[in-house]
């Protein structure tokens, strides 16, 4: 089987499951993961409003639609998941929160409307412990059809970002609000962006093999160099997860990559809320069985989403024809 997009996503959201719930998980590659998605959907989607949706009112109608059947159906159930989750489990006595300190119920009105609405702000309390960085890409997409049509929206987009970053610092203190704060992660969108309007240019660069070989090896590089993920090195995989993308993008793949790709976000998704109900059979947390117990577990509910609600949602988004003759 070749390597495509649909199993690197699907690669990324396993090192997020991994890292979150094994103890012996090396530092670093799960933030370059998330970065990476960020990079991956700021290309595809800039991608397929040039080329599928186009930028008139009805085009961008239809990219919303679509956008929210992908996103919203599935998190709602996992929110769901989580509140019960919540509910339940302290009154067994196991505190969610152990396992992630965001994995709390909301306090406050505007808690409770930045998990149902997915605000791109900090929100100590989440139904889901994850959605932050959902939140923040569900704000890149308000802002990527501007991306999208403007090579030079992009560029200041970028340029904007990265001064948010330098005025934040690169010590390991400011890693936290850098990695998840929205005006801080929008440069990964504005990358994947560029890499979309450059894409031709940038063809000779692609690399399958090697792009993906290095990435992972870049992620080995915490071992000799324990700040580096946090400091400088988040910012570095950009370039390797922008490498990527880029070589794997025009690949033609098969049916697995296809259902690797939609397993990817419900894996995300739900992981946490997998993994905090197996405290209550006594397996101890953050072991490696607690991890592979909780990954199986999570592909079993990922496959029932996909197969019970995606797929049947999938009827009711606009059907739009790829137009590679446009911009």
């Amino acid at each position: 089987m070749k390597l495509g997009l649909g199993t690197w996503r699907f690669f990324l959201a396993f090192v997020v499951v991994i890292s979150h719930l094994w103890k012996d998980m090396i530092g670093g590659p799960a933030a370059y993961a998330v970065w990476g998605f960020y990079i991956l959907s700021g290309f595809l989607m800039a991608h397929v409003l040039r080329f599928k949706y186009g930028q008139e009112k009805a085009g961008l109608r239809d990219y919303a639609i679509n956008r929210f059947l992908r996103i919203y159906p599935a998190y709602a159930i996992a929110m769901a998941v989580g509140a019960l989750s919540l509910y339940f489990l302290p009154r067994m006595g196991i505190l969610p929160s152990a396992l992630n300190p965001q994995f709390v119920r909301p306090h406050g009105a505007f808690e409770w409307l930045s998990n149902i609405f997915l605000l791109p702000v900090p929100t100590p309390g989440l139904f889901v412990p994850v959605a932050g960085a959902l939140a923040v890409e569900v704000g890149a997409y308000v802002l990527m059809p501007l991306m999208a049509f403007s090579r030079s929206a992009t560029w200041l987009g970028l340029i904007l970002s990265i001064a948010f970053n330098f005025r934040l610092g690169f010590a390991l203190e400011t890693f936290g609000d850098r990695y998840s704060g929205f005006l801080t992660c929008f440069m990964a969108f504005a990358c994947g962006a560029l890499l979309s309007h450059y894409r031709e240019p940038l063809a000779r660069f692609r690399a399958p093999v090697l792009s993906t070989l290095v990435w992972l090896l870049h992620g080995l590089v915490w071992l000799k160099y324990d700040p580096w993920p946090w400091t400088y090195g988040v910012y570095f995989s950009l370039v390797l997860s922008g490498w990527v993308v880029l070589s794997l993008a025009p690949r033609k793949t098969g049916h697995l990559d296809t259902v690797l790709g939609d397993l990817s976000y419900p894996v995300y998704l739900f992981h946490t809320t997998a993994a905090i109900w197996l405290l209550p059979l006594g397996v101890e947390m953050r072991t490696f069985s607690f991890f592979a117990l909780a990954f199986v577990i999570t592909l079993v509910v990922s496959w029932l989403v996909v197969r019970l609600v995606d797929k049947p949602l999938a009827g009711l988004k606009k059907k739009r024809t790829e137009n590679l003759e446009k911009a």
